[in-house]
């Protein structure tokens, strides 16, 4: 199978936006063996727009287009499409059903130019899009409606979503000549390039494929395996899959769908524990870790977020972050305690240089010290990165209490 990937928005020609979308797609396809035969930026005009899914049919077999699918008038995905099938749009009382129930549930009234994101055309099976306004099209096109026109939101967040659940396995079953076995193992704690030389001779020997991405969350690493038979490719890929572990066995933290905060999530509540947090100086990194996970964030039972302060010392940033453990473990609700704290200095060009100070309290122990991050940043990515690296610090401390 051949994909076409056109990246769609007037923004991203004048270079107002980065087309991280296309690199993702990229990624994504390769990693289930779909070959990418063209990538294509076009702006907001319906006749450039068509022309482009035109020739796009004569290249490939899946065309898809993320941008263009919001309900303004410079929105022209669904149009172009319409255009190029030779079919007429028409509202989906379904979907305008759930457009209107999405409002509602804000306290709003739906804006009537929202109307035309519930538009479908006969040809056009919707992808649900549960964070959003703009649902997808999955399009059966070409003379013998072989080929597939994918339209998806051009907002990343919305777009990851609808291409992982929606777009994704539809786009497999119609590859249905082979299996395609996937799985994705999470690390953390080594960088792209270090882990890509660790699994150096499994990314050349190609079957199963291994490829290396790095995330926010640290570098995934995907394993594929393809064939006609599915009990064969899956004792492949698990094959291999068990040789990527042994490699990186000391950094691996999760597996396709974890999160960090869901493996430290389900270590606390075995042990019938919620977190208190206090974070001096690093500005709710660790906190945010579970204010922002709906399915985990009961386990926070208070955060105290603490200004930083560039006048102390690493001695007394250390000893200070087993004090404010205690403390955390003693707020409304904790049963055990958590605290990060950060001294450092400013540094030119608007960065900061120090380190983060970590201790963890737990029911019946004394303040723990864990390994301390070192950083040289900005005070924003002191606190992305102090979040990451204290839920993988208490991840790795509670199994041991097992």
């Amino acid at each position: 199978m051949r994909a076409y990937i056109l990246s769609i928005g007037s923004e991203l020609i004048l270079g107002q936006l980065t087309d991280t979308n296309a690199t993702y797609l990229a990624q994504e396809l390769a990693a289930v063996g779909i070959d990418l035969v063209h990538v294509t930026h076009v702006g907001d005009d319906l006749k450039q727009l068509a022309d482009a899914i035109r020739h796009a049919l004569t290249l490939a077999d899946a065309i898809i287009c993320t941008g263009g699918v919001g309900p303004t008038d410079d929105d022209l995905t669904r149009e172009a499409i319409a255009e190029v099938l030779v079919e007429e749009p028409y509202i989906d009382d379904d979907l305008l059903s759930d457009l209107l129930a999405f409002f509602a549930g804000r306290g709003q009234a739906m804006p009537e130019r929202n109307k035309k994101q519930a538009w479908r055309i006969p040809s056009a099976e919707i992808l649900p899009n549960p964070v959003g306004t703009a649902p997808g099209w999955f399009v059966s096109a070409g003379e013998e409606k072989h080929q597939v026109i994918i339209a998806m939101p051009g907002v990343p967040r919305e777009m990851f979503r609808m291409w992982t659940e929606q777009a994704l396995p539809r786009l497999q079953a119609l590859a249905g000549r082979h299996v395609i076995d996937s799985t994705i193992i999470k690390t953390i704690g080594i960088g792209e390039s270090a882990a890509e030389q660790v699994l150096h001779d499994l990314v050349l020997r190609g079957d199963p494929m291994v490829a290396t991405y790095a995330k926010d969350d640290g570098v995934h690493v995907r394993v594929t395996a393809v064939g006609d038979d599915p009990a064969d490719t899956r004792t492949r890929r698990n094959a291999c899959e068990a040789e990527v572990r042994a490699l990186l066995d000391q950094y691996i933290w999760g597996q396709d769908f974890d999160t960090l905060t869901s493996v430290v999530g389900r270590g606390l509540v075995t042990r019938g524990l919620r977190l208190g947090v206090i974070e001096h100086g690093t500005g709710g990194g660790l906190a945010d870790m579970f204010t922002t996970d709906a399915e985990w964030a009961h386990l926070l039972a208070r955060a105290e977020i603490l200004p930083v302060a560039f006048d102390l010392g690493e001695d007394d940033a250390r000893e200070r972050a087993h004090v404010l453990a205690a403390d955390a473990a003693r707020l409304d609700g904790a049963s055990a305690g958590a605290a990060l704290v950060f001294a450092g200095s400013v540094q030119p060009l608007g960065l900061v240089s120090g380190t983060v100070h970590l201790a963890l309290v737990l029911p019946g122990e004394a303040p723990r010290p864990l390994p301390s991050l070192t950083v040289r940043t900005t005070l924003a990515e002191v606190q992305r990165r102090s979040g990451l690296h204290a839920v993988d610090m208490i991840r790795r401390e509670l199994p041991a209490l097992d």
